[in-house]
């Protein structure tokens, strides 16, 4: 994890530090969250396809998490699509490699189904991505 993907961001990537952005008072990051999950509940409870992946979307009873199937369901934490927004990178990492600023939060692989998601919003540009970004770079 990049500990300096958000200058909000306090703690030292382990847990339960790493899991900051669910507390934290951005309302630019949750703006975009509260899209994401939209997305999630956007087929009428049916999953949504996340192309070009062979991955689903599906909405979650816990705000700070959208759910991914491919052949088992994993959970998308909110800081781990928040980490990708700022630093492109949200691949998987093993104990002890928490420091690799490519990994997740979670340390577990959301590439390439954050992107997939990010694309469906709208791409990189979209104004809620933008503030965002503003808000992580200060």
């Amino acid at each position: 994890m990049d500990t300096n993907f958000c200058r909000h961001y306090t703690g030292d990537g382990t847990p339960p530090s790493n899991r900051y952005c669910r507390t934290c008072p951005e309302a630019a990051c949750d703006r975009l969250w509260r899209r994401v999950i939209d997305l999630a509940a956007s087929n009428g409870g049916n999953p949504v396809p996340l192309p070009p992946t062979h991955a689903v979307l599906f909405p979650n009873k816990n705000a700070d998490f959208v759910r991914l199937q491919v052949n088992c369901r994993w959970g998308l934490p909110k800081e781990d699509f928040l980490h990708y927004v700022a630093t492109g990178h949200a691949k998987m990492g093993r104990r002890g490699q928490r420091s690799d600023p490519r990994a997740s939060p979670s340390c577990t692989r959301q590439e390439p189904y954050v992107q997939a998601i990010v694309e469906l919003l709208g791409g990189m540009e979209i104004p809620e991505i933008r503030a965002v970004r503003e808000v992580q770079g200060g």
